[in-house]
């Protein structure tokens, strides 16, 4: 009988720029059910009603059209909540969020997993005095991330850059400005990043050990499932 592994994005369903980094990992029998807090909204809608205000915290996120959209944490919490209850009642065996952003505990009988959570243990479990650098994807969320991460290391760099408009190039700078502040370890925090995005920096920044939430997220999915 084959296990139904439950992904809520924080933005809109379906997303198979993610599932094209998951499905290689995981069983062939798994059935994928995908759904986003913001699947039933418009772009009008959410730009009117989930748009962060001045100090908010804010989440990135990409709608089914492939475009870029940032929205309130605090506004997104019931719609996530809302989708997880879907998904538990269908009785999916294990849910994840698609988001490396922090949340509270939501409600389910159904296992959750929480990036987040998962690579706060990876960084709490490594023991590095070096350069860190934390990628995120957008420039509104700096201090938000410096806050998040500077309890685990203390020579802390966070670089913005967007998973979903950059460039190649982009990315290859960003390789560039690391390797020339010797950057030695890099976590790629958003779900957004992927695998090929971390094979660009890796291609320039050799000395540096890179960590992606994708990559995390599928070899734990792999273990679990």
């Amino acid at each position: 009988m084959s296990k139904k592994l439950g992904m809520v994005t924080i933005g809109q369903a379906p997303r198979d720029d993610l599932l094209e980094d998951f499905l290689g990992n995981l069983p062939s029998d798994i059935e994928v059910v995908q759904v986003g807090a913001l699947d039933d909204l418009d772009l009008e809608t959410i730009t009117s009603q989930f748009s962060p205000r001045v100090g908010e915290i804010l989440y990135i996120t990409r709608l089914r059209d492939g475009s870029e959209v940032r929205v309130s944490k605090n506004k997104l919490i019931p719609l996530m909540q809302s989708k997880i209850s879907y998904l538990d009642s269908i009785s999916v065996d294990i849910i994840t969020i698609l988001c490396s952003g922090e949340f509270p505990q939501f409600e389910a009988k159904t296992p959750i997993i929480y990036p987040d959570s998962v690579l706060k243990g990876i960084a709490s479990s490594i023991s590095y005095v070096g350069k860190v650098a934390v990628l995120i994807p957008g420039k509104e969320q700096v201090n938000y991330a410096y806050n998040k991460w500077n309890e685990y290391f203390r020579e802390l760099e966070v670089i913005p850059i967007s998973p979903y408009s950059s460039r190649t190039q982009d990315f290859i700078d960003v390789a560039k400005l690391i390797n020339e502040n010797k950057v030695g370890f890099v976590i790629m925090d958003c779900v957004g990043y992927k695998l090929s995005h971390r094979d660009v920096l890796r291609n320039v920044a050799r000395n540096s050990r890179i960590i992606t939430t994708r990559g995390v997220l599928a070899k734990l999915l792999t273990e679990i499932m």
